[in-house]
């Protein structure tokens, strides 16, 4: 397995867009294809690959606020759910934001997520609030210089 950056052109980015439907959005009822994306070519997309298949995906929005960045969209295929891929996803992120200059990671997590992200030195900065349709919560790290 691997992370890589991917180009918003890439035959990768429609794979990653179908697995963030299939984990994010399919069980609530959604359909994240009718959403509106035309951002989505200024952020950073990171997936992790298997032999072309995308099993996980992470996405990090540069432009968040100065020195800071937002990681949104992060999902894991069901069948690799425990063994590092999320963590790796993260990691990868993490590092090239702080190769490009910002100090703090910030992202909003489902209930569910939140120890994940614990683990990975994510604190809780927020009371509970409602985020297509569910409870979620501010999460924030320091990243400042950072190696793999």
């Amino acid at each position: 397995m691997r992370v890589v950056c991917i180009d918003f052109t890439s035959e990768f980015y429609f794979k990653s867009q179908k697995l963030r439907n299939q984990v994010l959005r399919e069980p609530l009822g959604q359909n994240l294809f009718d959403e509106d994306l035309n951002d989505e070519i200024n952020q950073i997309h990171f997936v992790a690959l298997e032999k072309a298949q995308v099993l996980g995906v992470v996405v990090l929005v540069s432009h968040y606020k100065s020195g800071m960045g937002k990681l949104r969209q992060m999902a894991t295929s069901e069948e690799v759910r425990g063994q590092g891929y999320g963590k790796l996803l993260v990691s990868s992120l993490e590092l090239f934001a702080s190769e490009h200059g910002m100090k703090s990671i910030i992202l909003h997590a489902r209930h569910n997520a939140i120890g994940f992200y614990e683990k990975l030195g994510y604190q809780i900065t927020s009371d509970v609030f409602q985020e297509v349709g569910i409870n979620h919560v501010v999460m924030e790290k320091n990243i400042g210089v950072l190696e793999l």
